[in-house]
């Protein structure tokens, strides 16, 4: 008969054993606890085919929309699990700012989650000519399309432009083969585990162990699961981040653009620098009007000690002249 003091790494150890010839099974577990050995695909591991044609990149069709400020990047590998981020500043009246970011909420809205989300929104009104706002929204290549392709139109339209305009992309292609391949090698230590706690009758001590590591390898699984989900969603739809900034007027430039721009910021400058004068007027006047009179008084009556002290130096000698006369 068997001690109690065996763990439950034997026991996991003789069923790795029995199932070695298995394919993508893990191939052996430590001595000392139960673990993985196949985190990692193995050399024969082929990559799975791409996911489905929504998950391919948006920057083909944006490419065809025709502003090389919005193109996304070309020569993708086929097969490539690419993430794309846009990002979009708008100049618009202050007073077209906040309605034109809540148009564009809404048709995002009403395209429905599966295609469009909003993310996050929000608008500022900084004085009376001075607004801001920002929408961020993931959505799907197809719609995105569109929205992109409208984007100019809707700015001109609220008499503003697209100030900005920048793509940003990420190959995900491996940490989503890396990630599918551990939710593997984790689905199947889970099984093993469980049927390792239905087959077998061990000493209590044991069937702990196996359940502590059963629930830690469940953990790790859902874990897993939640980034692989994450990524193919980047994949699938893709990030949009709109600012909406308020402008007086949209003025070409000219040859006395700099002279305006030197001239305000001179006076920027000089503003700044009386501000800065008068706060250090501001913290100083205080000490002043305490020390002012204090510094006054003590030097009045260090000038009346002096001119006694010269007094009482100039006494004896009158006195001394006086006497030889």
């Amino acid at each position: 008969m068997k001690s109690p003091s065996i763990s439950v790494a034997a026991l996991c150890a003789a069923l790795a054993v029995a199932g070695c010839n298995q394919p993508d099974h893990v191939d052996a577990f430590s001595t000392e606890s139960v673990d993985l050995q196949l985190l990692s695909p193995s050399p024969g591991y082929k990559e799975a085919p791409a996911a489905d044609a929504a998950m391919a990149p948006a920057a083909d069709a944006a490419a065809a929309a025709g502003s090389p400020a919005r193109t996304a990047p070309t020569q993708v590998p086929a097969g490539a699990q690419i993430a794309y981020s846009y990002r979009y500043g708008v100049e618009v009246p202050a007073d077209r700012a906040t309605d034109l970011m809540r148009r564009h909420e809404a048709a995002c809205t009403r395209a429905g989650p599966t295609v469009c989300q909003v993310l996050e929104s929000e608008s500022r009104r900084h004085g009376r000519d001075s607004v801001s706002a920002s929408l961020e929204l993931r959505a799907a290549p197809g719609w995105l399309t569109t929205f992109r392709a409208t984007l100019e139109a809707d700015a001109e339209q609220a008499g503003g432009r697209i100030a900005a305009a920048s793509t940003e992309s990420e190959d995900l292609t491996r940490s989503l083969t890396d990630t599918a391949a551990r939710l593997r090698a984790l689905t199947t230590l889970r099984d093993r585990l469980q049927a390792l706690l239905a087959t077998r009758s061990a000493p209590l001590e044991q069937l702990l162990a196996t359940e502590r590591e059963l629930a830690r390898v469940q953990g790790e699984l859902d874990a897993t699961q939640s980034a692989l989900t994450a990524m193919r969603t980047r994949v699938a739809m893709s990030h949009v981040s709109l600012s909406y900034r308020s402008a007086q007027q949209f003025a070409p430039d000219n040859a006395f653009t700099p002279v305006k721009q030197a001239l305000t910021g001179s006076l920027a400058a000089f503003m700044g620098t009386l501000g800065a004068i008068i706060y250090a007027l501001a913290t100083l006047l205080p000490l002043l009007l305490v020390l002012g009179p204090l510094v006054w008084l003590g030097w009045k009556h260090r000038r009346k000690i002096r001119l006694g002290k010269k007094a009482k130096a100039s006494s004896p000698d009158s006195a001394g002249e006086g006497g030889q006369s």
